[in-house]
């Protein structure tokens, strides 16, 4: 037939393209099975609670004091305190117990209150000076779920808040100080176990290095012991 011509895909670079686009039709839902798993794998990492900045509450107008205590100033004057979202993340359902009473003044540094978790206590210092006000009824109901709202924990007529907050943490830079945070707990926690339980650091990290959701739970006295008098201090470097 004039016109007509035949042509031996064997011979020619056609057979390779069909086998270079069977590749890519193979290689596709390939693509999009990976990608689900992947999806799967994050989702259940958060069914799991995993430790991220992405499970953080962090508003951005708190200020955060380097022993995880938050504080903002009311309209009236009064400062609220309460426990950051990340300190919550690590130590699981807490007690809450005041040490101070309304109409008593108290020292940034001094004790304000304690964590308890059974047998288990931490002692928290005030991030400000001042009068205390009051101490919220609703703190024990609200804090692991609203821990910047109905979660505050004590009211406070500061005395010297311009000079106390100048190095805390807010906005931006609550972001990255949280972001650090988790780093050295991490560092914290494999180095108190080693120093105290080696058995326990196996479980204390999740697949791939990242810590789980309410870990301190699970760690004895010795660890939370640690927790206080070095991750909490004071006067860690917390340079941003």
């Amino acid at each position: 037939m004039d016109g007509f011509h035949y042509y031996n895909l064997f011979e020619t670079k056609g057979f390779e393209y069909i086998l270079t686009i069977a590749f890519f039709l193979l290689l596709i839902p390939f693509w999009i099975l990976l990608n689900k798993k992947a999806k799967i794998t994050q989702k259940i990492g958060e069914a799991f609670g995993t430790l991220t900045m992405r499970a953080l509450k962090l508003p951005k107008g708190v200020y955060h004091s380097p022993n995880h205590s938050w504080m903002y100033l009311l309209k009236s004057g009064k400062a609220r305190i309460g426990l950051s979202d990340l300190l919550l993340k690590i130590t699981g359902n807490i007690t809450v117990v005041p040490l101070k009473q309304a109409g008593e003044k108290i020292r940034q540094g001094e004790p304000l209150l304690e964590l308890k978790q059974g047998e288990k206590t931490i002692c928290l210092e005030s991030p400000l000076s001042g009068k205390v006000i009051r101490f919220s009824n609703d703190a024990a109901s609200e804090l692991m779920h609203d821990p910047y709202g109905n979660g505050w924990l004590f009211e406070l007529e500061p005395n010297n808040w311009i000079a106390e907050t100048k190095d805390y943490f807010l906005a931006d830079k609550a972001s990255y100080w949280a972001e650090w945070e988790i780093v050295r707990f991490k560092d914290f926690l494999i180095a108190s176990l080693a120093k105290h339980e080696p058995s326990l650091q196996t479980n204390a990290l999740q697949d791939g290095g990242e810590l789980r959701e309410h870990i301190m739970e699970e760690m004895p006295e010795e660890i939370w012991a640690d927790f206080g008098t070095v991750f909490l201090r004071k006067d860690n470097d917390h340079a941003i």
